[in-house]
C-alpha cells in the first residue's frame, strides 16, 4: 500500500486542485441553471403567442420582440445575464421571477433565518455577500423581516380550538428601545391537546405581570374559542392566579415545582445556604416520591432539616405548595411534564438566547415579528425541537 503524503508542499498543492476544481463546478452549476430558466422563458412566451420562432400558425396571438438581459438571485447564486424574451404586446408574466423582483422567494428565506439566528440586519448583509458573492443594505434585511407582520396579524386574529388539556403560561422579559428605554413583558400561552400535540395558542406584549395584564391576555384566548382548560401550569404568579380563578375557576393549577424552588434563593437569611436548600426542596418532588403521602413525608424533612437555619424562607416555601401536588393525580409521562414549566420554558430560553445580541427592540411590533419568526421559521425546523402547530379553525 502507497504511503500517503502529508507534507504542508503536497497538502496546500491538493487544496488548490480542489479549490479550482470547485470554482468550475460552481460556474458550471449557474451556467445549467441559467440556461434552464431561459428554456422556461422561451416556452412560456411560445405559450403566450401560440407558436414557435419563426412559426406560421393560425390565431396567432402576438409576436416575439427581441430580449432584455437582466440579473436574478436564486439560491444557486448570481445569475448576471439572464436573457428575458419581451413580446410586442407587453405584459409578459413568468413562473421564474416576479415583476420588478431581483431575487427569488427562496432567498429571502435565507435572509430572514439568518436574521432570526441571531445576526443583526449588516451582519446578514455580510454573511449574504460571502454566501452568493451580491450585496444585500442592511434596510433589504429590515424590509424582508417586516413582511412577517401579515402573518403576525393572522396569528392573533385566528380562532382556537376548545380541545387544550393543559396549558402553560408564563412570561419574558424584554427591552424596548422607543419612545424611551423601557421594560415590558411578553406573556405566552402553549397548549397540549387531547391527542397530546403542543400549540403555540399565542403572545402578547404587556406592562407587567399583574393580575389586569393576565385577565386580558387570558380573555382574549377565551373569546377565540379556549372556553374549558384541565390543567393550568405556571410559575405561582399572584396576578395570574386571580386572573385564572374569574376566568377559568374550574381549571386545575399546577405550580412549577422548579420555580417552587428557585424562589428560595430570594428569601434567605445567609445566602451560602443557598445552593443546599434548594438542592433539598427539588429532592422532595423526585420522581422517586410517587405518592401524595411520600412527597408530603419528605416535605416534613425539608421543614425539620431548615427551618432552624432559614425560617422565612421555609415559611414562604410552605405557602402555597399544595398546589404543586397536582401533577401526582395523573399517570406518565403526563406526570412529568405537568410537574414543572419546562415545556414553554424550553421555547423562551430559545427566544432568550436568539435575542440576547439584539440587546433591545425597536417597538412592540418587533417584539411580535421576531418571536413569531424565531418560533415559525427556526425553532420548528430544528430536529431537538417539538414541532408546533399554527392551526385554524375553520
Amino acid at each position: 500500500m502507497r504511503e500517503v503524503d502529508f507534507t504542508p508542499e503536497n497538502v496546500c498543492q491538493q487544496w488548490m486542485l480542489v479549490k479550482g476544481f470547485w470554482k468550475d463546478f460552481e460556474g458550471q452549476t449557474i451556467g445549467f441553471v441559467q440556461r434552464s430558466l431561459e428554456h422556461v422563458l422561451q416556452a412560456e412566451v411560445s405559450r403566450r403567442i401560440g407558436g414557435e420562432r419563426y412559426e406560421r400558425v393560425v390565431g396567432r396571438q402576438d409576436y416575439r420582440n427581441g430580449s432584455y438581459v437582466r440579473e436574478l438571485l436564486t439560491s444557486y447564486g448570481w445569475i448576471r445575464g439572464l436573457r428575458v424574451p419581451r413580446v410586442r404586446g407587453g405584459g409578459v408574466e413568468t413562473a421564474v421571477f416576479e415583476k420588478y423582483r431581483r431575487r427569488q422567494r427562496q432567498v429571502d428565506v435565507v435572509l430572514l433565518e439568518a436574521f432570526l439566528l441571531g445576526h443583526s440586519t449588516r451582519k446578514t448583509g455580510r454573511l449574504f455577500r460571502r454566501l452568493f458573492g451580491g450585496t444585500v443594505s442592511a434596510q433589504t434585511v429590515s424590509q424582508i423581516v417586516k413582511t412577517l407582520d401579515e402573518q403576525v396579524i393572522g396569528f392573533h386574529r385566528r380562532a382556537l380550538r376548545d380541545d387544550y388539556r393543559v396549558v402553560y403560561l408564563d412570561g419574558l422579559w424584554v427591552t424596548l428601545s422607543k419612545p424611551v428605554k423601557t421594560k415590558k413583558v411578553l406573556l405566552v400561552a402553549l397548549g397540549v391537546r387531547s391527542d397530546g400535540r403542543k400549540e403555540l395558542l399565542d403572545f402578547q406584549i404587556t406592562t407587567s405581570e399583574s393580575e389586569s395584564c393576565w385577565w386580558g391576555f387570558l380573555s382574549a384566548l377565551r373569546q377565540r374559542g379556549v372556553r374549558t382548560i384541565e390543567v393550568v401550569v405556571s410559575d405561582g404568579s399572584s396576578g395570574l392566579i386571580k386572573a385564572l380563578q374569574g376566568l377559568y375557576p374550574r381549571a386545575a393549577h399546577q405550580h412549577c415545582v422548579f420555580h417552587k424552588a428557585m424562589n428560595l434563593g430570594d428569601h434567605l437569611e445567609t445566602p451560602r445556604h443557598r445552593h443546599r436548600i434548594i438542592t433539598d426542596a427539588l429532592h422532595v418532588f423526585e420522581a422517586t416520591a410517587t405518592t401524595e403521602t411520600a412527597v408530603r413525608k419528605r416535605l416534613q424533612q425539608f421543614v425539620g432539616h431548615w427551618w432552624s437555619r432559614e425560617p422565612r424562607a421555609v415559611r414562604l416555601f410552605l405557602k402555597g405548595t399544595d398546589a404543586c401536588f397536582l401533577y401526582l393525580r395523573y399517570p406518565e409521562p403526563l406526570r412529568t411534564s405537568l410537574k414543572t414549566n419546562n415545556p414553554i420554558e424550553r421555547y423562551l430560553e430559545e427566544l432568550r438566547r436568539r435575542t440576547i445580541p439584539m440587546r433591545s427592540f425597536n417597538n412592540t411590533k418587533s417584539v411580535e415579528r421576531i418571536t413569531y419568526g424565531i418560533v415559525a421559521y427556526v425553532l420548528n425546523h430544528q430536529p431537538d425541537m417539538p414541532k408546533l402547530e399554527f392551526t385554524q379553525v375553520a
